[in-house]
């Protein structure tokens, strides 16, 4: 069973292999007894006591790991939630009132000792994906207002000291730079105030003790929210490690009239014994079947081109043929406009948010436009920019109230551009019918949505003042009533989630959007590391790769090889100028196109196995094993002390049977137990020199 009762004060979460237990300690609070590799027999949990929790001269909640630690009440770290009563009273002291499980659902419900308030907290495990869902729910059952001021989604406590932790120290350009942090004394917090998840941490959670690729304990969680996020590391001096994890409490509160209940995003988390792989496979698995939205989970991603780099404003509908008719004969399936096609748009300055055909650049519309992609045998696709605004455009002259504003302030721009209101349903209702009449009137395929400020004032003309510490979550929850709207009026569109590069990378995006553009900066060295790090969370599927011309930020002089099998590394994209590239280069990228659809299969959907790293070796590999076949691409940036040769020994394979290898253009035959072991030579040299191995079971 995925949920286990051992007498009525302990509860275990049984997985494939994993178990999380949680118990009513002797004075009624709840706590974490257990997370990790997993223990069939439970009984023995019944067993414990008070004096589990010896430390000396600290007592009652100061010792206990609970699952929902409340502010005050003689606790003096990070606690999951505050809650104020109309009387002042700030702290929550609860008993359980009930227990309820319904299937691989529990819910145990927390009622406060003397006011009508309930906290409801409720997992879901998944046994098979070895995942274990939490999620929050506050209620007022009483007939005064209740103040949130803080409210996580779930809180997690593993024993002793000495952890590290791991989450990404970025920004726009820069994404997905991994940083590690010894957890010994205080806290370490990862935050988001940018209004989305934006670019320098990411809402999750992941701790270690010295764990590597392919060993050591593991603990992790992934928030499903694309907002500002909170997370919370702390070393308690009982000698336990505790974690918090939800929305961001800085700037938040939320008041609970009465009868009314709030809940929180879901996180995700598990437990690997096995190191950062299997962490990392079991996430990719568990997302594809049960997160990605079901029209494209199963599918290939399209190898697409963006005329973005061609044209930049200047989109005209011959001009957008002609490099359309060039993509068609490199194989390109997905043709895609960028900015720059609706009215007024010929710089970044203007009409945002008048989402209307230019006219003077599509005299018949976008329908010309569209019958000529499709007629070559590819799929239509459009840039958008939902959430924004410009000074100059009719939709700010018409409606300057929907801007976050403050009245008495001038409003502060980001990249020209002002941020709608989200949390104004009358806002959200005009996108839903703006975007449902220009995907009704055209046959378009896939969007492109775009977000390229973070937010600033949260002030609104739409709501009293006092509610404007709720905004943060309300824009959120705009944002997924448009995609989640859109994406009923229109099941079959595929929507890629940017916000100027990776800043809407998360699981709440993942639940609306077929995949992510992770970085604005194409360098595909600096691309090597960046899709590392972004795959210990993240599926490859959703990683959008392109080849382009100038390699993004560092001027850096690359061959077209290693450009492309960096791209060919995740869900293909080209994003060159046609215009300027000449017919025997464009065949070559061809070639190397044909090869990727031949492989895609096994990069998209197969197991990922991170070989070899440029930041601990001194080549890069990355494998992708699926089935009975296996793909494998190897980095060298640099040839040093005339060495050539390389030592790569591969995973994932059956030792038991025979592969055969298609490298450099010639075949040979190995025992899967001979590669996994004893390894397989390669011969890199120069400066950026790259190689892609091909594996099939004989």
């Amino acid at each position: 069973m995925a949920i286990q009762q051992i007498g009525n004060r302990v509860f275990g979460l049984q997985t494939k292999n994993t178990s999380y237990v949680i118990g009513v300690e002797p004075n009624g609070l709840l706590e974490t007894l257990y997370w990790g590799k997993k223990i069939e027999n439970l009984e023995d949990f019944q067993e414990y006591t008070a004096e589990d929790h010896k430390v000396p001269n600290l007592f009652g909640p100061q010792v206990i790991p609970e699952e929902c630690s409340s502010f005050g009440g003689l606790r003096y770290h990070d606690t999951s939630m505050k809650v104020v009563f109309a009387d002042g009273t700030g702290d929550f002291r609860y008993r359980v009132e009930k227990v309820l499980q319904d299937g691989e659902h529990l819910e145990i419900v927390l009622k406060d000792t003397f006011y009508p308030f309930a906290v409801h907290l409720h997992y879901e495990v998944f046994p098979e994906n070895d995942i274990i869902k939490k999620w929050r729910v506050a209620e007022n059952l009483g007939e005064t207002p209740v103040e949130l001021e803080s409210f996580y989604s779930g809180e997690y406590s593993l024993p002793g000291n000495d952890y590290q932790t791991w989450n990404f120290n970025s920004r726009w350009g820069a994404e997905f730079r991994g940083h590690s942090d010894p957890i010994r004394a205080g806290k370490k917090v990862y935050e988001s105030l940018y209004g989305l998840t934006g670019h320098n941490a990411n809402p999750f959670f992941l701790v270690h003790k010295d764990a590597g690729e392919t060993f050591g304990d593991v603990y992790y969680g992934a928030l499903e929210y694309s907002g500002n996020f909170k997370t919370v590391i702390e070393a308690v001096n009982s000698e336990y490690l505790n974690i918090l994890i939800g929305i961001s409490d800085t700037d938040f509160s939320w008041s609970l009239q009465p009868g009314e209940s709030f809940e929180t995003p879901a996180v995700y988390s598990g437990y690997s014994d096995q190191g950062f792989e299997k962490m990392s496979q079991t996430l990719h698995r568990f997302c594809l079947e049960k997160l990605m939205p079901s029209y494209m989970a199963e599918k290939p991603l399209p190898v697409l081109y963006n005329s973005w780099y061609a044209t930049t404003f200047d989109v005209r509908v011959k001009d957008q043929i002609a490099l359309a008719e060039n993509a068609a004969k490199m194989g390109v399936e997905l043709f895609v406009i960028d900015d720059g096609w609706f009215d007024g748009r010929n710089d970044d300055t203007a009409a945002l948010g008048d989402w209307y055909v230019d006219l003077s650049k599509f005299p018949n519309g976008l329908s010309e436009l569209i019958t000529a992609v499709k007629n070559l045998g590819m799929k239509f696709g459009i840039w958008i920019e939902p959430e924004m605004t410009n000074k100059k455009s009719k939709l700010y002259a018409a409606h300057p109230d929907w801007i976050y504003r403050y009245d008495n302030r001038e409003v502060l721009m980001g990249r020209n551009q002002y941020e709608l209101d989200m949390s104004n349903p009358e806002v959200v209702e005009y996108l839903i019918d703006i975007f449902d009449k220009l995907l009704t009137e055209n046959d378009i395929d896939y969007i492109k949505w775009d977000m390229n400020r973070y937010a600033a004032e949260v002030g609104s003309r739409n709501r009293d003042s006092s509610e404007w510490k709720e905004i943060w979550f309300r824009n959120t929850q705009g944002v997924y009533r448009l995609i989640r709207e859109l994406r009923k009026l229109h099941p079959h569109v595929e929507f890629e989630a940017c916000a100027s590069g990776g800043g809407r990378v998360d699981y709440g995006a993942m639940r609306y959007f077929d995949e992510y553009w992770p970085s604005d900066n194409s360098d595909p060295l600096d691309r090597l590391y960046m899709q590392e790090n972004y795959s210990f969370f993240y599926p490859i599927k959703y990683m959008r790769s392109w080849l382009t011309d100038d390699f993004g930020m560092d001027n850096r002089s690359v061959p077209l090889q290693f450009a492309m099998y960096t791209a060919m590394c995740g869900s293909l994209g080209i994003g060159t100028n046609l215009n300027e590239t000449s017919e025997e280069k464009k065949e070559i990228i061809k070639d190397y196109v044909d090869v990727y659809k031949r492989i895609r299969e096994v990069v998209q959907f197969g197991d990922l196995y991170r070989l070899k790293s440029f930041t601990r070796d001194e080549i890069h590999a990355v494998q992708y094993v699926k089935n009975e076949r296996s793909v494998v691409f190897v980095f060298l940036d640099h040839e040093q002390y005339g060495k050539k040769y390389y030592c790569l020994t591969l995973r994932g394979l059956d030792q038991d049977k025979n592969y055969r290898i298609r490298m450099n253009g010639s075949e040979q035959v190995k025992n899967g137990g001979y590669l996994m072991n004893k390894g397989i030579y390669v011969e890199l040299k120069g400066d950026y020199d790259s190689l892609l191995m091909e594996l099939e079971e004989v």
